[in-house]
């Protein structure tokens, strides 16, 4: 790039977690290229607007990227950070012809964490514990651990979560990781890293997608500086999953991809429809240039032990 300045518009939600996340992005863009200016948007969602019903009922996930992508393909903005946990794989709201994910930069921590002021794992909390969260996924592996507890629907920004939980209103809520690291709010004395054994990921939890206009070179081109190769692979198969499964808002279903040695192991959980138990489990690990064979032992595994009815299909 010449040393004259050059100004792109990033379209991001106002929540503090999505102008962190969009923010860091911005950063390292700036860094990457010399010259380059990055102006954040401020675009306000459907799914912001409405706290008190579960996303499924309003319309899934694609409410957290509806507005965003209008305004990239009305060129009101050149690029978005997305979650990528929140890019629907089935079902978009938006006509994804003219857009495209152009980088996937490396991934935080995939793991959830247990919020609690009373417990430091699902095991301690105690007898009907009052836990708090909005995700069918979570809801189902936690009632499988512990069928005593009460699952309720909390909403909201991160901030505000974790307001409710120190009020009281809750013994416990469950948030992604990667959330609180880049928010700069995981406390260890309030804060505890839940195994995936114990409470598989959201698909794509803890990765990034950045997506801009699929016919704008010159911002495809800036934004490919970022991508992470391992964490798109990673974040490719848990997505096949899904499509595979035909999964949408109300699908419990979890995925996680990993590589090491050579290899990719591939963990995938599945929930009954609304969130209940029971939940079946599936994992395979073959070597990284057949990572497919992995992802399709597990559906074949996932499929044998019954979820496509736990799905309601």
């Amino acid at each position: 790039m010449s040393d004259s300045t050059t100004t792109i518009r990033l379209g991001t939600r106002g929540s503090l977690l999505a102008k962190t996340q969009s923010q860091l992005v911005a950063s390292e863009l700036e860094k990457k290229h010399k010259g380059l200016a990055v102006e954040l948007v401020i675009i306000k969602t459907t799914a912001d607007g409405i706290q008190d019903k579960p996303l499924a009922d309003i319309g899934g996930k694609g409410l957290f990227t509806k507005e965003i992508e209008q305004a990239l393909l009305a060129t009101e903005v050149d690029f978005a950070v997305h979650s990528f946990k929140d890019v629907p794989v089935t079902q978009p709201l938006v006509d994804q012809g003219g857009l495209i994910i152009a980088a996937v930069p490396e991934r935080e921590d995939p793991r959830d964490a247990l919020c609690s002021l009373v417990a430091k794992s699902v095991a301690e909390l105690p007898q009907g514990a009052k836990v708090g969260t909005g995700s069918q996924r979570r809801r189902s592996q936690l009632l499988a651990q512990r069928p005593d507890l009460k699952v309720e629907l909390l909403r909201g920004n991160i901030d505000t979560r974790l307001r409710k939980l120190r009020e009281g209103q809750y013994d416990a809520i469950v948030l992604a990781a990667a959330g609180l690291r880049r928010s700069a709010l995981y406390h260890e004395a309030e804060m505890s890293m839940l195994d995936p054994d114990q409470m598989l990921p959201a698909p794509g939890q803890g990765a990034l997608a950045i997506q801009c206009r699929r016919n704008d070179e010159r911002t495809r081109d800036l934004l490919s500086a970022l991508d992470h190769p391992e964490t798109e692979r990673c974040v490719t198969a848990e997505r096949i999953i899904v499509a595979a499964l035909n999964g949408d808002c109300h699908s419990p279903i979890a995925a996680l991809a990993e590589i090491s040695a050579g290899e990719m192991t591939v963990r995938a959980a599945v929930g009954a429809r609304g969130g209940d138990p029971p939940v079946v489990r599936a994992q395979a690990t073959c070597p990284l240039d057949r990572s497919d064979l992995a992802v399709q032992e597990v559906l074949t595994s996932l499929n044998a032990a019954g979820a496509q009815a736990l799905l309601g299909r």
